[in-house]
Order: structure tokens, then C-alpha cells, then sequence
């Protein structure tokens, strides 16, 4: 699948924190790139002297190696494939369903079991494979997903256990994303610019979602749901050329080759040793539960609330995106001692008072400026929380923690359940209230609780 086969500058030694760029970078000798026998090398680069040029190098550094920019652009054609299809799931299942809420729900729910098995063998199995081949093995079961359901739409076969089926294989295909992301990217571009490079990746992630779903939202209008996957399947083809481009990424010889349970129970111990570490992950998984359903549940939400049209819904979504570039370019240039523990804590409190606002204000151009913070707090939480637990862990147990930040998915698509029945019971303006209000009460509990993280820089 590789478009390229790299050439031995490209390579990664397995052993390695990570490669000198090299020929791998996007200058023949990138200034301040350091490399020693034996240690790790990080891709840096002087600051021009004008404040601008600092700011835009310093957001942008972790692009200069080029390893690490084919990586990213692969990740922003493969996930803009993925908002869409986001938004196209839950305006299609609400519609086909009658506009039931909690069939709509238990179809979101689906990738969350699947996401939660996957994510016990994926740290095990990312560390036996070669980097590049899993990633595109991945982004090629998108295309065949995407593919089915336009064969299906255009055959007027579609039902909505079809959407639940293919729920549950996407959710299983992305629990192996992100553990073998978190293996290689450290080998990239070192781990003085770890926390930069993954909220760059948040940003690329923010971008489609600001972008993707008002595609997908003029494309549903103009051309059917249909055609919306049609244009999914090849956005992921685009992602398995485009990933080819980077060099392999073989496992490590030498790393202990443990059993699932073996692999587990040290991993385990690794996170509940480290007090600030497990507090990182606490954090993370109940701001993900609190947070996350409101983004996945949006279309049904601003239909019920607005009565807002495809377009309307997706321009709602397409905005969370503008708050989350902003947040992620703001955050990639945070650097160790800036009390990004502290910034991690407050995303929590600005979710809360905006569901809260969303709620009570129930006007659709409120809701619009909403969707600002909401998305800034919403990639705050998920940059600075996997930046955060990566840096406080070591090569060993890295996969072990992306996949527990996995599993904190998982527990995404299980809360979409209760807040699919509040809605069905209560209607989406009041349990969007009743969620805002207990986000807010578990914030101050977290920042008075947690004063390691809170304290951390």
C-alpha cells in the first residue's frame, strides 16, 4: 500500500525515542536538529526574529519533519471522511428511525463495545506490527464501510441495523488508531515536541470537524446520504495513499513480548503508581462521558431544540470545529510549566457553563456562538490529556495509555444511551440542563480533589 518506499533515512531504528529527521525532514539540515549515539533526537528549529514568525514556528514545528507531516496529512483526509460520516449517521438514522432518539442513540452506541474489546488487544498487537501497515489497514476497512453503506443507500436496501452494524466494525477498526499513532509519533519527531505534535493532530481533527460536517451538510442536501459516503470511501482512500508516503515503522526486538493479560496488568500498574498520571486519566474519562455525547447526539439536538435543517445542523457541528482549532493552535504552543494541569481542569468548567447557556437560551444564533467554546474546551480536554499522559509515560507502556484514552471512547458511546433516554423522557432542552449542571458541581469537586494535576505544569 506504501505510495513510496523510504529510503534508510526514513527508517526508524526500533530501539530508538526517535530518529534524527534527516532526509525525513523538509530542510536538508533543519537548524537545531541534535542526534547522539544512544539518545533521542528532536526536530527543532531557530526562531526567525519577528513575533509573528516565532508564534507560527513554534505552532508549526512538529511539520518540519516530514515523517511526521505525511502522517497528518493522512490523519485529515481520513477524518474528514469520518465527520462527515459522523454527521451523516445521525441525521440519516434519525430520519430513517422516524426521528427516534433512542434508536438513534443505540446506533451511536454500537462502536463503543467494539471500540472497548479492541482496545484490550491493540496495544499488544501495535507493538508486534509495523506502524504504517496498521494505519492503513484501518483507514482501508473505512473504505470498504463507507462503500457498503452507499451500495446500500443506492439499492434502497438501507435499514438502521445496517448503520448499527457497521457502528460496531468502525468501532473496532478505531481502537487500533490511536495506540500504534502514539507508538511512532514519539519516534518522529522526539519527545521535546510530543505535546506539540499531538495538539497539532488536534488541530488537523479540529479542522475537519469545522469544515467536514458543513460539506456534508450541503453535500446530504444536494446530492442524498449517498452521496455523502460515496465521498467518505474516497476521502480514505486518499488517507491509505497519502500514509504511504511515510517510512516503516517496525516493532521494537527488544520489548518484552507479554500475553493480553500479562500486557494489561503492567500496564495497569504502571498508570496507578503514578499518582498525577492517574489522575490525568480519571479526569480525562469523566469530562469525555460528560462532554462527548452532546457532540455525537448534535444533529438529533439541534433538530428537536431549532428545528434546524441539514444545513443548519451541519453548520452548528462545523463550528464546534472553529472553537477547537483555536483551542488546539493555542495549546500546541504550550510548553512544560505553563500549568497545562490547570488548563486541562478548566475545560470541564467551560463545557458545563455553555450546556447550561445552550439550554437555556434556546435561540439558534446563541446556540451558534456556543458551539465556540464547546469545541474549545472539548479539544482542550483532548489534547492536553493525551499530551500530558504520553509525557508521563515511557516507551514501554505508551500504547497501554492510548489505549485506556481509547477506552475513554468507549465510554463516550455508552453515555449516548442515558442521554438518548433523557431526551426520549424529557425532551433534549431539559436533560442538556441537567447535563451542564452536573458538569459543572464534578468540576469543583475534580479542582479542589486533584491538586497534583492541578498544579501541574
Amino acid at each position: 500500500m506504501a505510495a513510496s518506499e523510504p529510503n534508510s533515512g526514513q527508517r526508524v531504528s526500533p530501539g530508538d525515542d526517535a530518529s534524527p529527521p534527516d532526509s525525513g525532514s523538509l530542510t536538508s539540515s533543519p537548524a537545531g536538529v541534535s542526534g547522539s549515539s544512544g539518545s533521542s533526537a528532536s526536530a527543532t528549529v531557530q526562531n526567525p526574529s519577528s513575533g509573528i514568525g516565532k508564534i507560527l514556528t513554534r505552532t508549526f514545528e512538529s511539520l518540519r519533519v516530514r515523517q511526521y507531516l505525511f502522517l497528518w496529512l493522512g490523519m485529515l483526509a481520513g477524518m474528514s471522511g469520518t465527520q462527515m460520516q459522523f454527521f451523516a449517521r445521525g441525521v440519516l438514522v434519525f430520519d430513517i428511525t422516524d426521528e427516534n432518539f433512542l434508536l438513534t442513540g443505540i446506533v451511536g452506541v454500537g462502536f463503543g463495545p467494539a471500540m472497548l474489546i479492541g482496545s484490550v488487544v491493540a496495544p499488544v498487537i501495535s507493538m508486534r506490527l509495523e506502524g504504517r501497515l496498521m494505519i492503513q489497514m484501518v483507514q482501508a476497512g473505512q473504505v470498504i464501510l463507507a462503500a457498503t453503506i452507499a451500495v446500500l443507500l443506492f439499492t434502497d436496501q438501507l435499514l438502521w441495523q445496517h448503520m448499527l452494524i457497521a457502528s460496531v466494525i468502525q468501532g473496532g477498526l478505531f481502537s487500533f488508531m490511536m495506540p500504534v499513532r502514539q507508538v511512532i509519533i514519539p519516534k518522529m519527531v522526539g519527545k521535546g515536541l510530543m505535546s506539540n505534535a499531538m495538539s497539532l493532530n488536534a488541530a488537523g481533527m479540529s479542522l475537519t470537524a469545522m469544515a467536514a460536517p458543513a460539506i456534508g451538510g450541503v453535500l446530504y442536501w444536494q446530492f442524498g446520504p449517498e452521496g455523502v459516503y460515496v465521498v467518505v470511501a474516497s476521502l480514505n482512500v486518499l488517507a491509505v495513499l497519502v500514509t504511504g508516503m511515510i517510512g516503516n515503522f517496525p516493532p521494537n526486538p527488544n520489548a518484552p513480548r507479554r500475553s493480553v493479560l500479562a500486557s494489561w496488568t503492567e500496564g495497569f500498574r504502571h498508570v496507578v503508581t503514578r499518582k498525577v498520571l492517574m489522575q490525568v486519566m480519571i479526569f480525562s474519562g469523566f469530562a469525555a462521558l460528560m462532554t462527548m455525547p452532546f457532540r455525537m447526539m448534535l444533529p438529533p439536538i439541534a433538530i428537536d431544540i431549532y428545528g434546524a435543517s441539514e444545513v443548519e445542523t451541519g453548520l452548528l457541528v462545523g463550528i464546534v470545529g472553529v472553537g477547537s482549532l483555536v483551542g488546539a493552535l493555542g495549546i500546541a504552543n504550550l510548553r512544560s510549566g505553563q500549568k497545562r494541569g490547570l488548563i486541562l481542569l478548566l475545560t470541564s468548567v467551560i463545557s458545563g457553563a455553555a450546556f447550561v447557556l445552550f439550554s437555556g437560551l434556546p435561540m439558534y444564533w446563541i446556540g451558534l456562538i456556543l458551539m465556540i467554546p464547546i469545541g474549545f474546551a472539548e479539544v482542550g480536554r483532548f489534547a492536553l490529556g493525551q499530551a500530558l499522559s504520553m509525557e508521563l509515560t515511557d516507551d514501554e507502556h505508551r500504547a497501554h495509555v492510548a489505549s485506556l484514552f481509547m477506552m475513554s471512547f468507549s465510554v463516550v458511546a455508552l453515555g449516548m444511551l442515558p442521554l438518548g433516554l433523557a431526551m426520549e423522557a424529557y425532551g433534549a432542552q431539559a436533560s442538556m440542563m441537567g447535563l451542564g449542571v452536573l458538569l459543572l458541581v464534578s468540576s469543583v469537586i475534580f479542582m479542589v480533589t486533584m491538586r497534583g494535576l492541578r498544579r501541574l505544569g
